[in-house]
């Protein structure tokens, strides 16, 4: 039974700059226990067809022409009375920002009951009852229906929103993003409660979402979108083993992919049409790498090409040979030569030729020269360490607390953690929300200071610095934001804000500045470079905002660089390009470089050793290649079963520790993670796990690592502990 045919439904929204044609005449049918999944870039129309399913358009937005029938209803002729009565009743929706949809001043099983008595009925006693109920369906605590939205985690914000969503049983769950911006092991957490409602409630589901590797596991069809049109339709399994279309081609070869990793990802360069005024031919021509002269003349329509399958290409039924060639990375670099995207790159900083050897003076070092700058070593000495380095802090307490009557508390951010970094490696740090990831990174370009311990970079003690040695410090080591959108003053210009660093470490020469944010646009993929000079961040996209920042970082040269987060923000074709532009400037320039994401795929790509952090302690460390494949302790098994798959024939297993990090307020005796760990002995709780070294740098903190946990020393020191 079909629940929801759209037919040639066109969407257009009024600026002052012309009318956008944000979805233009889509047509897609959704049958009853269906879970589709709807796939695209920001911008090519996935939350606009939502917004106009629902009815719920901005006042600059009408729908020109189409037809949405819901149950053999069409909801574009219904009143607005009986609309509002449609939504969670019989469509409810997943907002983009459900964490932030929760109301902050109530709790949240008073916002659950209102849904419950306004929109369904319910009596106070039944809709109390029906709450508990439902927070009992989404694997949450009743006793959580009291607290205010603040005292609950991401994964459980996530699923208090699941819950009022199912509220009222709805037949139709659309969910727009529902597992951005949630670490991995939460993420996992709710697509498991996603795909056991839909099992136990068959529910019917549309998701919106630019992850493929989450509509692999969670949906049976895939839809994808493209400038405002459907561009292919096709079953889940048929479209990851053989997609129809080369922007299909394209997203699936820009994602990381833990089970069959790729030496270099696809980048998508370029962006869609301008929807003001689509162009007359395909609407993907100019980033296509298969392109024709007929391409850009002829529209292709959304025709059958067997199998239950639909394609919007004129060269469909080339598809199988055109997708061996898809393969070679080098194909979709040429368009990007062609496009005039990729000239060939600059030559290297001229202070980096020679690693290794004295960094002579520039303008960017303001004329002063401390002694610790000029000692490089040698290539094989380490640029960075951290030397069982600790951070503490105190919260609570205070005349607040004590009329609260919360004692002051210590949180154990930064558990004495050591290791060494080279110019030119690249390390990642790994591990769920709140395991002091982003602090150790703080910690590292000396955002805040260390309660214990050293952090020496070339050769300097950080704690031991003067005003003049921090200052050519700061000019050294740099920090990538985590988000685009907030990381650049919205009222500077590209230029000032990339012209500030120069000018705070002595760059008095405007023509000097002005060449070397040119060249520094030039190498992250900004060209023209002129062009982006006079632009203010809310004229660019997030893709070229992150290189603008990844720009700010580089201008000044660093040695050293932290990337906290930097792409888990942004479109998966974008990210792509983020990560080469990255690594291969990182490989020509000799940058030092500490990738901070929750994303092992991610960091397997772009890191030559991972560290794994689990309540501020490094658990697990080593090479790339034998942390993802060879993993040696429970919690990074965990962190690698739970990264999504972009192939819906690899299904993920089941999570087998337990949920929810500690509080990091108090120091366990014994291994840290014994509280969550599947296979954790008696011993582990009191005895501190060993730490391990194999012949291949591969060291792991557990008491169950490979053979040692039949060593005579561990066993005496478990019998002890008995």
């Amino acid at each position: 039974m079909t629940i929801l045919s759209i037919r040639d439904l066109s969407v257009n929204y009024a600026t002052q700059d012309g009318t956008v044609q944000a979805v233009d005449g889509v047509s897609l049918d959704l049958e009853e226990g269906q879970r589709l999944g709807l796939i695209g870039e920001s911008g090519c129309g996935k939350t606009t067809l939502l917004k106009a399913i629902v009815q719920v358009l901005p006042r600059n937005g009408r729908i020109a022409g189409g037809k949405i029938m819901f149950k053999g209803m069409d909801l574009l002729q219904l009143p607005a009375a009986e609309m509002r009565q449609l939504r969670w009743r019989e469509i409810a929706t997943i907002p983009q920002a459900s964490m932030d949809s929760l109301n902050p001043v109530q709790r949240v099983g008073s916002q659950l009951t209102k849904l419950l008595r306004v929109r369904g009925g319910y009596s106070k006693k039944t809709a109390l009852r029906r709450a508990a109920d439902l927070f009992d369906l989404v694997g949450l605590d009743t006793e959580r229906l009291t607290h205010y939205p603040h005292e609950f985690s991401g994964g459980m914000k996530q699923r208090a929103v699941i819950a009022m969503a199912l509220a009222l049983e709805p037949s139709l769950l659309i969910a727009d993003e529902p597992v951005t911006a949630l670490d991995v092991i939460v993420q996992h957490q709710i697509l498991e409660v996603l795909r056991e409602l839909e099992q136990e409630l068959n529910l019917t589901v549309m998701l919106i979402t630019h992850d493929i590797s989450v509509v692999a596991q969670v949906c049976d069809s895939v839809s994808v979108m493209y400038a405002g049109r459907i561009v292919e339709q096709a079953a889940a399994e048929p479209f990851f083993s053989s997609p129809a279309h080369p922007y299909s081609l394209g997203l699936q070869q820009a994602f990381p992919n833990l089970a069959r990793p790729r030496d270099v990802l696809v980048s998508i360069e370029g962006y869609p049409p301008d929807l003001r005024e689509p162009p007359s031919g395909c609407r993907f021509a100019e980033r296509c790498p298969f392109v024709q002269d007929a391409c850009h003349d002829i529209d292709p329509n959304l025709e059958a090409i067997g199998d239950g399958r639909a394609a919007a290409c004129l060269r469909s039924n080339e598809m199988d040979v055109l997708r061996v060639q898809s393969e070679d990375p080098s194909l979709w670099q040429r368009v990007e030569v062609a496009q005039g995207l990729i000239p060939p790159p600059p030559g290297p900083f001229p202070h980096k030729e020679g690693r290794g050897a004295e960094r002579p003076l520039s303008l960017g070092d303001g004329g002063k020269s401390p002694s610790f700058i000029s000692g490089r070593g040698l290539d094989d000495a380490p640029l960075l360490e951290m030397r069982d380095v600790s951070k503490r802090f105190k919260i609570g307490g205070g005349l607040a607390g004590l009329l609260r009557g919360d004692k002051e508390q210590t949180v154990y951010a930064v558990n004495n953690i050591s290791f060494s970094l080279k110019r030119g490696e690249s390390l990642g740090l790994a591990g769920e929300s709140g395991c002091g990831k982003s602090t150790t990174g703080k910690l590292l370009v000396k955002l805040i200071d260390a309660s214990d311990g050293e952090i020496i970079f070339d050769g300097a003690d950080l704690d031991e610095m003067d005003d003049d040695s921090l200052l050519t410090f700061r000019s050294r080591v740099q920090l990538m934001f985590q988000n685009p959108f907030e990381a650049l003053n919205p009222r500077f210009t590209l230029y000032r804000s990339l012209t500030e660093p120069l000018v705070i470490h002595g760059w008095k020469d405007e023509n000097q500045r002005l060449d070397r944010v040119i060249e520094t646009l030039d190498r992250v993929n900004l060209r023209p470079a002129e062009v982006f000079l006079d632009k203010y961040p809310h004229q660019l996209s997030g893709g070229q905002l992150q290189r603008v920042v990844l720009a700010r970082a580089l201008v000044l040269h660093p040695d050293f660089l932290v990337a906290d987060e930097p792409v888990s923000m942004l479109d998966v074709s974008v990210r792509a390009g983020i990560l080469n532009t990255t690594r291969r400037l990182a490989r020509e320039l000799g940058l030092a470089t500490v990738y901070i994401s929750h994303d092992l795929s991610l960091l397997q790509y772009t890191c030559d050793r991972i560290a794994i952090m689990y309540l501020g302690e490094i658990v697990e460390i080593g090479p790339s290649n034998q942390v993802i494949n060879s993993p040696q302790h429970p919690y990074t098994k965990a962190l690698i079963a739970a990264v999504p798959v972009p192939d819906p024939t690899i299904e993920n297993p089941p999570l087998r520790i337990q949920e929810g990090v500690p509080r990091p307020t108090e120091q366990f005796v014994g291994c840290p993670f014994a509280q969550r760990c599947p296979d954790a002995m008696e011993a582990c709780l009191t005895v501190p796990p060993p730490q391990i070294t194999d012949e291949n740098e591969h060291t792991a903190q557990c008491h169950l690592y490979g053979e040692h946990q039949d060593s005579p020393k561990l066993k005496r020191q478990v019998a002890n502990a008995l």
